[in-house]
């Protein structure tokens, strides 16, 4: 028996139920053997906006990845074609080359990536070679959690109920998985990694790099990274997570999502060390609350979402008469929120961290995300595709989840007359400015309340700041995104 294994978004050799299946079907003989490969798809992530700065981790963790391989006499190989449109006939290819009789691989919810995979499944079935997909992302098949009345959940907290009711009628899905320890015999030899993928050799990893940038230094690539950080978190932050996790100055959340977004740490790795930081004298319903794994748990509820509400996946609004907003055509505007010069400490914080780490902390997200949604008042599109350009954890799920969350327009929205005001959350969540001064220097000698709106210090020593007026008023502003959002509910002319 010689096996085929497709890596994606599971780039990991723990805790991997594909790869377990694969080697394990492979190590019954010894004549047999395991091949695993990689599609790279330049143009396809273009499309996708993926980030220069998360290919490139991507890129550095198949490297890692290859090494964790050959360990175990499995080689890495790479396929390469401009889209998802090849990806049949190459992996059908490989297989073919190399006597593989069975393909095997984690499956993807995105719409591109089921198209795709059903594609490779149709085109392995008409060659007569088997195939064999897995759950691995999350813990719950879309559609394996439904309403009352059968549907998929729009509202995250009954998720939530029923994702832990679930959980807790079968446990034996928290235990991760283990590669079988027999060797295998070696089908080829490993691809090398490029020092850069094609269509991204000339993009700089980050907008306004840090001097002496280092992305293996900044995002240490691979499962053994991931593993180490999880570990730490566990240790070091996860007890006070929910006290202290909106606070961006400080060092209270995990900064795992890159690596679950690339799949070199699991789910399911994520919420067993979170049950295990709490000690099994806690119940397991109990532990099953914890505000961390709900976190986890939100990005499973967007993954099903991608599923059952599939218009998201195609840049459309998931409450449809929110498509009849009218939003600003200021590209002045969107350019200062870009540039990270709006004029609100808190807002231009967010977004410099994002331009020179590729992440932003998820309170700032919230932030940034609602001031340009609410007060700026335009199309959560344009932040949704800036946010995946940049961001090293950009994940379609999370990201259109999250902006949508925003813009009142998404599944579990914010009600729209709730809007964020950025000086308030700088005052609750920043309150003595370290975040701000960490990214904005020009504010950094600011001392007092005044550095959340330094708009209102006297004019003499405003005018000594090399910083902007805000853009908008605030209260203003606010007014007009609720009379816009009012304005829906009015009757529609039918003549």
């Amino acid at each position: 028996m010689r096996t085929l294994v497709w890596f994606r978004a599971d780039l990991r050799t723990h805790d991997n139920p594909a790869l377990q299946a694969a080697a394990k079907a492979a190590s019954r003989d010894q004549a047999g053997g395991c091949l695993a490969v990689f599609h790279v798809a330049p143009r396809q992530w273009q499309s996708h906006d993926d980030a220069p700065i998360k290919i490139d981790l991507f890129r550095r963790t198949l490297k890692q990845l290859s090494k964790d391989l050959a360990e175990r006499n499995i080689a890495l190989r790479l396929v390469e074609s401009p889209t998802f449109d090849d990806a049949p006939k190459l992996l059908l290819n490989l297989a073919k080359e190399h006597g593989c009789d069975k393909l095997y691989f984690n499956r993807q919810y995105e719409l591109n990536e089921r198209i795709r995979d059903e594609a490779v499944l149709d085109a392995f079935q008409d060659a007569s070679l088997e195939t064999e997909t897995f759950l691995d992302r999350i813990m719950f098949e879309p559609g394996d959690l439904r309403t009352g009345e059968g549907k998929y959940y729009s509202v995250f907290s009954p998720f939530f109920k029923a994702w832990q009711k679930a959980i807790l009628d079968d446990t034996d899905r928290l235990d991760p998985i283990k590669l079988p320890d027999t060797q295998l015999a070696m089908v080829s030899e490993p691809d090398p990694i490029p020092d850069a993928f094609p269509g991204y050799a000339d993009e700089p990893l980050l907008l306004d790099p840090p001097d002496g940038f280092d992305p293996d230094s900044l995002w240490p690539a691979g499962e053994h990274a991931a593993a180490k950080r999880l570990k730490a978190f566990c240790k070091d932050a996860i007890s006070d997570y929910k006290e202290q996790r909106d606070f961006p100055a400080t060092d209270h959340t995990s900064v795992l999502s890159p690596y679950l977004h690339n799949g070199s740490i699991s789910m399911r790795q994520c919420v067993h060390a979170a049950l295990a930081a709490q000690g099994e004298s806690t119940p397991l319903k109990k532990r099953l609350q914890h505000h961390w794994i709900s976190e986890l748990v939100w990005r499973e509820f967007y993954q099903h979402i991608l599923v059952g509400f599939s218009r998201v996946n195609r840049h459309r609004a998931f409450k449809p008469e929110t498509e009849r907003l009218t939003w600003k055509d200021s590209p002045g505007d969107f350019e200062a929120w870009c540039e990270g010069r709006t004029g609100i400490p808190i807002v231009d914080a967010g977004m410099r961290q994002l331009r020179s780490t590729g992440w932003m902390h998820n309170r700032l997200r919230m932030i940034t995300a609602m001031f340009l949604t609410k007060n700026l008042f335009q199309d959560w599109r344009k932040g949704e595709a800036f946010f995946m350009r940049h961001l090293i954890d950009g994940d379609l799920g999370s990201n259109n989840g999250g902006w949508q969350w925003s813009a009142s327009t998404g599944t579990d929205a914010a009600p729209y007359f709730r809007i964020m005001n950025p000086v308030s959350q700088s005052k609750r969540y920043d309150p003595e400015g370290d975040a701000i001064r960490q990214h904005v220097p020009e504010l950094a000698d600011i001392d007092g309340p005044e550095i959340h709106e330094p708009d209102t210090l006297p004019s003499l020593l405003r005018s000594q700041l090399d910083y902007p007026e805000p853009l908008v008023d605030l209260k203003q502003s606010r007014q007009a995104a609720i009379d816009a959002f009012k304005a829906l509910k009015a009757p529609q002319n039918s003549a």
